[in-house]
């Protein structure tokens, strides 16, 4: 291991979410060259250094995850100020993202530290790649909610959001949540289902909610480990419906408008504020100059 190579700082590293190649070279020289590095599975973590053929101190590789992290932030800190290079990796894709890292990165950036992203896999932004759906705005929603009653609420905050929305799903939980997402989003709303994305099993499957569902319930008779693993789902849930307003309302915006504008660029804006048609809208500012 080549010390002191890197530049002192936290450094934020996604690592391949199955396929080994598809590491970055910047990645590949910060794990061999950070003075510690900081994983949410130390086990995992040795065997992509072991795959990568890199050897490091087993002193120098350290645990991060879910149930330590508030504790391990001190001993981070430490090093960063002892001008130590430290990075960061999840078990697969990018830290922070539905894993653990965001306190740390907080935590480093309040402290004065020098924080760089060493940027690659992240299983929302190479679905949402694949899913071909243009619209915005995006959102992502991370895991469902594990119970069925807080998980239904979740899902309807997700459609009242409307847009392209992205979420994680345990594969245990998998059939469940996708019936209510049929129900709550409609069994009809476009959808790409991925499963295990990059790995030997890899499953990209896009279509309605329920062609997806018969799809997949089809998979299952072949092979009925067809809906396990790491699952990331990808809705197209259509733009936010227009808020219809009523006369008096298109009346008080018209009168705002016309001080501020023409009269045909006041229609305009009315006609996309308040979801009416062209006449609509002129004869609205037409009533606002003659008051």
């Amino acid at each position: 291991m080549q010390k002191h190579s890197l530049a002192p700082g936290l450094y934020v590293a996604a690592t391949p979410l199955g396929h080994l190649a598809d590491i970055t070279d910047r990645v590949r020289q910060g794990l061999a060259q950070c003075d510690l590095l900081f994983a949410e599975d130390t086990r995992r973590a040795q065997s992509l250094l072991s795959a990568l053929g890199i050897h490091r101190p087993k002193s120098s590789i350290r645990a991060l995850h879910g149930h330590n992290e508030k504790e391990v932030i001190d001993d981070v800190l430490e090093a960063l100020g002892q001008q130590q290079s430290v990075m960061l990796i999840s078990d697969a894709g990018t830290p922070g993202i539905s894993d653990p890292g965001s306190f740390l990165v907080n935590a480093a950036w309040q402290a004065g530290a020098h924080v760089t992203p060493l940027p690659g896999p992240s299983a929302v932004i190479t679905a949402l790649s694949v899913s071909g759906f243009v619209r915005w705005p995006m959102s992502f929603w991370g895991f469902a909610p594990a119970k069925p009653g807080p998980r239904r609420q979740w899902l309807a905050s997700i459609h009242a959001a409307r847009g392209i929305a992205v979420m994680f799903e345990a594969p245990h939980r998998a059939k469940d949540c996708l019936t209510d997402c049929a129900e709550i989003f409609g069994a009809d709303t476009p959808m790409l289902f991925g499963r295990e994305i990059s790995k030997q099993h890899e499953t990209l499957i896009r279509g309605s909610i329920h062609e997806v569902q018969t799809s997949i319930e089809a998979l299952q008779q072949q092979d009925p480990g067809a809906a396990k693993g790491e699952m990331v789902w990808v809705f197209d849930l259509g733009d936010q419906p227009k808020v219809s307003m009523d006369v008096a309302q298109v009346g008080r915006w018209a009168e705002l408008l016309i001080h501020e504008m023409s009269a045909a660029t006041a229609a305009k804006c009315l006609m996309k504020m308040a979801g009416i048609s062209r006449d609509e809208a002129y004869q609205a500012v037409l009533k606002a100059q003659k008051a």
